[in-house]
């Protein structure tokens, strides 16, 4: 009966701190907003409460600044072509260059694959011609991994191989068999809170490229047919100039620190989340042209929650404790703006780094169904899943423990300075990124079961019980690939305890209400084993079905339900319309034919840890 109504206690207090951080008043924690402000001054007030400040001048934060825009100033140029032409990148530094042209083919030096675009140029002092992508990219066989496209094919990568090789600046271009005649130009966006390219970064219409002298459709032809690259220089000298103006946004991460105690006290034990979310909307919402709070109940006032409660049950169970690691939790901001607040701590850490033993990171923790608690990252060290499962046992949760240390979260950036780690995660949902992740949808009795477990593995931690041991599982994170698609969207929510399976089709754990699959009949709890003749074993190739079809097709999807297989006809929608109305939906025979025209492209596609479709966001529902 006292571990039920401790129980009930933690639920409420949870759900009262929850109703806090995910209240209009904060204005959905997104950055540059006086709401995540307050966020931050309500978090700053629970660490007190239970924590000495862990920076330095006896502070709780840790400002820093963080991109957030970027857009075209006065002053760009291109050797005679119009902006209609070309278009500046989000990741280019700003100025000018003068230079000859190289064309170094796909940009690519990958030393594994004997691969190097950039043999006999020398390219200092040149403007560099690339492809994006990568050779054959439809080629399943392909050493740069077919359809799945390589850490090589990411721009920031390619550009970063040009820069130091001594190009001044470097001129992306798509080819004839990613263009397809559309001469696309992407828009300029802010790219992540990354600091510029370091040279100017731009691209050009292929037509343009075209122009100079370089048939890219036989280039590319040629290449795909032998991975032989055919850089070369071009008689034509490139001036042209860059002006872009960036916006910033200021903001802070939030930490207190227990110190250790005893022949222990030098090792660090890290518990972390993100407190910010995406403000009213915008690029990184699921519903990009509805302004609206998006309140981000589960994402991530819930983990940020679950953080402060185990730091003061961590605080008040070690506080007489002789010997004990040192305990640090920390609130991250600009996670959604990629990672910005976590990365900015391991840069300027409060504890040496060299001292962590263990990085433990909450995401989306307050949506728990059938008991089910995944724990990525496991395999980071050996000790990670002996421990898990005791602790789970003691919480009567099904654990599943698995997965490398890289993903689209802050455990992202500790696992890179060799940090063993694990991140916590109840799983997708429709709210994800749109403004009904609100308080009153949360499991709360849910939640204060993982904040319980949560604790036990931290004390556990910090006691000196368990000691993780890094394990290398990979020589470094996976870069972005550089993918393409046409934004062709199914509107599903892929089952999160099935997302990791590389056989058997996905498992969906729902379909957006009035979307395309829902329209086409298409049920949560139904396995897609086939697209458009396509067959599925996973997540990637349900991805890549998604890429070769375009938004207004209607495409035949198999499923199976109760076990049996079912052939269902869905028309295809675009990312961010608005559902379609029971109108518009497919009946055999009769496809809704409309085109659209656009590109879309896709990032962390390489990596689609929990992800949708489209994989532009690892919790996506489309």
């Amino acid at each position: 009966m006292l571990t039920l109504l401790l129980a009930i206690s933690l639920a409420q207090q949870f759900q009262q701190d929850v109703k806090v951080l995910a209240s209009d008043r904060m204005e959905g924690r997104g950055l540059g907003t006086q709401g995540i402000e307050r966020a931050a001054d309500w978090i700053e007030g629970q660490l007190r409460a239970s924590l000495k400040p862990a920076f330095a001048d006896h502070s709780y934060r840790q400002p820093f600044r963080v991109k957030t825009g970027v857009a075209r100033a006065e002053g760009n140029r291109l050797s005679g072509l119009t902006d209609a032409d070309w278009t500046p990148l989000g990741m280019s530094s700003s100025g000018s260059f003068h230079g000859t042209l190289a064309f170094v083919g796909y940009g690519i030096a990958a030393a594994p694959l004997n691969y190097d675009d950039f043999a006999g140029i020398d390219l200092k002092g040149k403007v560099a011609l690339m492809l994006r992508y990568e050779p054959q990219e439809r080629d399943e066989s392909s050493k740069f991994d077919g359809k799945r496209p390589s850490r090589w094919s990411a721009m920031r990568y390619k550009v970063l191989q040009a820069r130091e090789r001594g190009a001044v600046a470097v001129i992306f271009v798509t080819g004839p068999a990613q263009d397809e005649g559309k001469e696309f130009l992407p828009v300029l966006k802010n790219d992540g809170p990354q600091s510029p390219a370091g040279i100017p970064v731009l691209q050009v219409k292929t037509a343009v490229a075209q122009k100079w002298g370089i048939d890219l459709a036989q280039f590319q032809k040629d290449v795909d047919a032998d991975l032989k690259p055919r850089s070369r220089m071009l008689p034509i000298d490139i001036d042209g100039r860059v002006s872009l103006r960036t916006r910033y946004a200021h903001t802070a991460n939030l930490a207190g620190i227990l110190p250790g105690a005893g022949p222990l006290a030098r090792e660090v034990v890290i518990l972390g989340a993100h407190y910010d979310h995406l403000g009213y909307g915008g690029e990184g919402s699921m519903k990009p042209n509805v302004h609206a709070i998006h309140n981000g109940a589960d994402d991530n006032a819930s983990g940020t929650v679950a953080v402060l409660l185990t730091a003061r049950k961590v605080a008040h169970d070690l506080a007489n404790t002789r010997n004990h690691r040192t305990f640090v939790a920390v609130l991250f901001s600009a996670e959604e703006a990629g990672l910005g607040g976590s990365s900015w701590f391991v840069d300027h850490s409060p504890v040496a780094l060299d001292h962590v033993v263990a990085m433990v990171n909450l995401d989306m923790v307050g949506n728990l169904r059938d008991d089910a608690l995944v724990a990525l990252g496991a395999d980071t060290a050996a000790e990670w899943k002996p421990a898990l499962e005791s602790a789970a046992t003691a919480a009567k949760l099904k654990v599943a423990a698995r997965g490398d240390g890289y993903g689209p979260s802050d455990q992202t950036s500790f696992y890179a300075k060799r940090i063993p780690v694990v991140h916590f995660f109840t799983g997708a949902h429709e709210r994800y990124h749109t403004p009904a992740d609100k308080w009153s949808t949360l499991n709360y009795a849910g939640a204060a079961r993982i904040t319980e477990f949560t604790t036990d593995v931290v004390e556990r931690l910090v006691r000196g019980d368990v000691t993780p041991t890094y394990a290398r599982l990979a020589a470094a994170p996976a870069l972005e690939g550089d993918s393409r698609g046409y934004g062709a969207y199914l509107g599903t929510v892929p089952d999160y305890r099935a997302m990791e399976a590389t056989t058997g089709g996905v498992l969906l754990a729902d379909v957006r209400a009035g979307g395309p699959a829902d329209l086409a009949g298409i049920r949560g709890g139904d396995r897609i084993i086939q697209m458009a003749g396509t067959r599925i074993e996973n997540l990637y190739d349900m991805t890549f079905a998604l890429q070769d079809h375009k938004p207004g097709e209607t495409i035949d999807v198999t499923v199976v339900r109760a076990g049996e297989q079912k052939k269902l006809r869905a028309t295809l929608g675009t990312r961010g319309a608005a559902p379609a109305p029971a109108a518009l939906a497919v009946k055999a025979g009769k496809p809704f034919e409309k085109t659209f025209d656009g590109e879309k492209h896709f990032k962390n596609i390489r990596q689609i840890t929990f992800g949708g479709e489209n994989a532009e966001a690892y919790f996506s529902s489309d």
